[in-house]
């Protein structure tokens, strides 16, 4: 569809973006591995049974395989309006069986792009999910969150505000939101080449669910901060390490 067509159909496009719930596609063949540079603050201690992960639900700013662009504060009313019900799952599967942990916590967070795994400057905003990841609900997942090895999600969610940019003077509204967004983009080509892109404004989120690729690519697990008992521990490593070796030192006389 030209860009011409789109926006004579634009009212007709926005009802049925309004009227699908968005899950994932499976496009992107590079993966980011987002969030390996960014601790997230440990507020409870894993154990056996549960392991506490903050995911990345979504980054804004990133034109993603929908040709959308969320922008900053999306989800904040459906934030505030429902995070209790909303739902940790796995593959974006609709079943009892398919949840693997447990909201603690849903926000809204300014990150660098640096910090994301992003080479470029400035920042963007992400929407962060601790969860509670239980072994009880999936074993597999569970030692996949524990060992780190699970680095894309993908949120399911339903439009409520969204409008076409579009990068043409014939156009003026369009180019407006255009004007207002791309300074803002992380993939500028991505948008370059379409010549267009959807920005949600406002979107009603449901569920978070860990995905193999995700259409947007920067939605890792932050790395969890070290418990002060952990950190008292590898201190405590450390020293005897030092220890041993100054002695192995004063025994080969240095």
């Amino acid at each position: 569809m030209t860009i011409d067509e789109m926006i004579a159909n634009k009212a007709q496009l926005i009802e049925l973006k309004k009227g699908a719930v968005k899950y994932t596609d499976v496009w992107q063949s590079n993966v980011i591995k987002a969030g390996e540079q960014i601790k997230a603050e440990r507020k409870l201690e894993d154990n056996d049974n549960e392991v506490y992960r903050t995911v990345v639900g979504n980054t804004y700013y990133w034109m993603d395989g929908h040709e959308d662009v969320h922008v900053k504060g999306c989800f904040s009313n459906s934030i505030k309006q429902k995070a209790s019900k909303v739902f940790h799952l796995h593959d974006h599967e609709y079943k009892l069986t398919s949840r693997v942990g447990d909201p603690q916590e849903i926000t809204e967070k300014d990150i660098s792009w640096r910090d994301l795994g992003v080479d470029i400057e400035g920042e963007t905003t992400s929407l962060l999910m601790l969860s509670k990841i239980r072994k009880d609900y999936n074993s597999s997942i569970y030692a996949d969150y524990k060992d780190m090895r699970i680095d894309q999600h993908s949120v399911g969610m339903r439009y409520i505000k969204v409008d076409l940019a579009v990068n043409d003077d014939k156009y003026p509204d369009e180019k407006k939101s255009w004007d207002d967004v791309y300074p803002l983009l992380a993939n500028k080509e991505s948008a370059d080449e379409k010549g267009y892109f959807w920005v949600v404004k406002e979107a009603s989120l449901i569920e978070i669910s860990a995905v193999l690729m995700g259409s947007n690519p920067i939605t890792g697990t932050l790395q969890p901060e070290k418990s002060t008992e952990e950190s008292k521990d590898e201190a405590a490593d450390a020293l005897l390490k030092s220890k041993v070796e100054f002695y192995k030192q004063l025994r080969n006389g240095f």
